[in-house]
């Protein structure tokens, strides 16, 4: 008892303390508070740094690392999927993602997906955003040198060259700018959330005295389909769905 009333007297005084604390120094602190076992303290250091905005995969998978530490599941798998988003192809997240999901209460069989669209899909996470943009603008002036190649070159071979990774690279920069647009667009318009509370009633209507329909708990993924006042339509990986209130979840975005 006596040691977590300490505890909570540390985490109430580092609240105050971050306040006119520079950005590297909170930093320096929470990272310096995680090496301690100080996992709260370091949780609301990170999260004052998330308030004022920044945006990192490192910041996200750090703040993950200390609320698993810290007993919160819930908001663990949360920045875990934050930090995934942020560098799709990061083993040691998708390895923590896995490990924090183990210790959701909730198992849903997932829906079977269509074996091409997991391949595609599993393509288009392999990179980030900006990687992707890149990748696009590479394509891109490859496929204009060999449109040169191909219109101005007088050896037949050099032309055939020109036309068929002309024809190559236009593909590549097709799919490489619907990669990066996608996934630009699931981080600017988040769709799924991740349950933060212990345990939330999901209702067959936006309405407290509508039909408990079912119960999740806190670290399951669901998909966000609608909104109306302080409820939100959801559905879970095996195609149920319902309305839940917005403070029982918190997107991912």
């Amino acid at each position: 008892m006596v040691k977590r009333i300490i505890s909570s007297l540390v985490i109430i005084l580092s609240v105050f303390l971050v306040k006119g604390a520079g950005t590297d120094e909170l930093w320096t602190r929470a990272n310096d508070a995680y090496a301690s076992g100080e996992y709260g303290t370091a949780v609301n250091l990170y999260d004052s740094i998330v308030r004022e905005e920044y945006v990192s995969h490192k910041l996200y998978y750090n703040i993950g690392n200390a609320y698993f530490k810290n007993g919160q599941t819930g908001k663990a798998v949360l920045y875990y999927n934050k930090a995934l988003l942020q560098s799709p192809g990061d083993k040691d997240t998708a390895h923590n993602l896995e490990l924090a999901n183990s210790y959701v209460k909730d198992r849903i069989e997932v829906l079977p997906e269509f074996f091409l669209r997991k391949w595609i899909r599993s393509i288009q996470f392999g990179l980030s955003s900006n990687m992707w943009a890149v990748v696009s603008v590479v394509m891109f002036a490859v496929m204009l040198i060999s449109v040169i190649l191909f219109l101005l070159s007088c050896r037949i071979a050099l032309r055939k060259s020109g036309f068929y990774i002309g024809i190559i690279s236009a593909v590549m920069f097709i799919f490489s700018t619907v990669f990066s647009t996608r996934i630009r667009n699931g981080i600017e318009n988040p769709g799924y959330a991740v349950i933060i509370s212990s345990s939330a009633s999901v209702k067959s209507s936006p309405d407290n005295n509508s039909k408990d329909l079912f119960i999740l708990h806190e670290g399951t993924k669901v998909r966000v389909a609608d909104r109306l006042g302080e409820w939100r339509e959801i559905t879970i990986a095996d195609g149920n769905k319902g309305w839940i209130n917005r403070n029982s979840i918190e997107l991912i975005d």
